[in-house]
């Protein structure tokens, strides 16, 4: 059986898994989506899903992919339908079937289709998942990369672009009417950097378009949060054994869900807020909270737990050592830098994203969580080392935490390494003791601010090489 499923198969279904309550032909494309993953469909799919089922909208996704991918051939041949899996610490699962997709387009085979979708009236909301990669931003200097080769090609070729920047300014170059572009990444004020780059790239290939860019789009800030491993054969064995069809494009994540966005640019969309979705001024506060305290912290237990052996994040944090090194250190260190919320307990949430982090059900790599880990430590780690630095706060976890990176980079097999910055970093990491600015710099430190870092950085380095990862998460510097 497989997911192009008859409204018989819907009824004997209806049982045992929750099915679309919509009519799928009667809904309309008023969404497009750049970057279709298993995150953006165990996350926002859901939200839209959830209102769907209630009857508050109407509203589906197209959705586009700028980077190669074989998404295709799966999506089309399941009409777009998929399920979804979801699964607490306590091995309970829902399963649901997801229906709000309604189309997928290769922009990087038809770039001129992504100018139309996100051009045409019918359009209200674009949304993304491209990760921080994607935005082409020199969080450096707050400014869009100009020396990003995706950049480089769509300033010579604007019509033909490459990246989402480039696409979505030659489609609002076009567009008459308003429109809400709302980042679902996890990266620190995604909206206003989204609006920083597209603002700058626009200026400098499409200056007449100014005054509509200002004038008539919005970026709302938000914050997302849903742990979504890869599908894994398993996973899909599982569902046609327990539900007794074939899905080839299921998605399994945790039962945690979460997103919370500024009110600004919501103004003639569907009411979120019905489906979950947390609508308020602070959205900075949660996202500080949540891009510190558990990205920050995948990104510092994934390097050792991996050096030690481990392969999962659940089974890593049963290790004691790893579990008192993430708790009970890095994050009380790094809960000091992160805003307080009025009603909101900071405690029970570090408690809960061990809980999360130990699920079972979830079995998320190592490996992935390794990937970017100079995009990610920038984001969380470091904002909040120098915010212990000015304020004269503890900070041996985070440094640590640098450390366990270096030498993760130092003593892996270069193929396991994911990021940008791979042969930078692996450079840096040979020269760390006589240059370590070469290092710093591809974090974002000033010479400066390196400076206060080298010696103990160095010293913790020193102490693993010498001592092993073991006794590296059991010391206190």
């Amino acid at each position: 059986m497989t997911m192009r499923l008859s409204n018989a198969t819907y009824k004997h279904l209806a049982n045992k898994i929750h099915i679309p309550l919509y009519e799928r032909s009667l809904l309309q494309p008023a969404i497009v989506h750049i970057g279709l993953g298993h995150f953006h469909r165990s996350h926002f799919c859901y939200y839209l899903h959830r209102l769907l089922q209630q009857g508050q909208t109407n509203w589906g996704i197209e959705e586009v992919d700028l980077l190669a991918s074989t998404t295709k051939e799966k999506a089309e041949k399941q009409d777009y339908l998929y399920t979804l899996c979801s699964k607490d610490p306590q091995g309970r699962e829902e399963a649901c079937i997801i229906g709000c997709i309604l189309g997928y387009t290769e922009g990087w085979k038809y770039p001129e289709r992504v100018t139309e979708l996100i051009a045409r009236e019918q359009t209200k909301l674009v949304t993304l998942t491209i990760t921080e990669k994607g935005y082409c931003y020199d969080a450096e200097n707050h400014a869009l990369d100009w020396k990003h080769p995706a950049i480089v090609h769509d300033l010579a070729h604007p019509t033909t672009p490459q990246s989402a920047i480039g696409h979505l300014a030659l489609a609002l170059r076009t567009r008459k009417d308003p429109l809400t572009i709302a980042s679902c990444d996890n990266m620190p004020s995604n909206g206003a950097v989204l609006r920083i780059c597209l603002h700058q790239y626009c200026q400098r290939v499409f200056p007449e378009m100014i005054p509509f860019l200002e004038q008539s789009v919005s970026f709302p800030l938000s914050m997302v949060d849903r742990i979504t491993p890869n599908t894994t054969e398993a996973d899909t064995a599982h569902i046609a054994e327990t539900y007794g069809y074939e899905d080839a494009w299921s998605v399994v994540s945790e039962d945690f869900l979460q997103w919370v966005i500024e009110p600004n640019g919501l103004e003639g969309l569907p009411d979120f807020s019905k489906a979950g979705v947390i609508i308020t001024d602070e959205v900075e506060s949660y996202e500080v909270m949540k891009i510190r305290l558990l990205n920050g912290s995948h990104s510092a237990l994934a390097y050792p737990a991996y050096l030690l052996g481990y392969t999962r994040v659940d089974e890593a944090m049963s290790d004691e050592h790893i579990r008192i090194f993430i708790r009970e250190w890095y994050m009380n260190e790094v809960g000091k830098s992160v805003p307080s919320i009025e009603g909101f307990d900071q405690e029970g949430y570090k408690d809960q994203l061990i809980a999360r982090f130990q699920n079972p059900s979830i079995k998320d790599t190592l490996l992935r969580l390794a990937q970017d880990g100079s995009k990610k430590f920038t984001c969380s780690l470091i904002p909040a080392l120098l915010f212990s630095l000015k304020n004269q706060l503890p900070l041996g976890s985070m440094v640590l935490a640098l450390a366990f990176w270096i030498h993760f980079i130092e003593t892996t097999d270069p193929s396991l390494i994911d990021d940008g910055q791979k042969l930078e970093l692996i450079a840096a990491a040979k020269v760390i003791e006589s240059d370590p600015q070469q290092f710093f710099s591809l974090i974002g430190l000033s010479a400066e601010q390196g400076s206060v870092f080298r010696k103990p950085l160095l010293a913790s380095l020193a102490f693993i090489n010498r001592n092993g990862v073991l006794a590296g998460l059991s010391t206190r510097t």
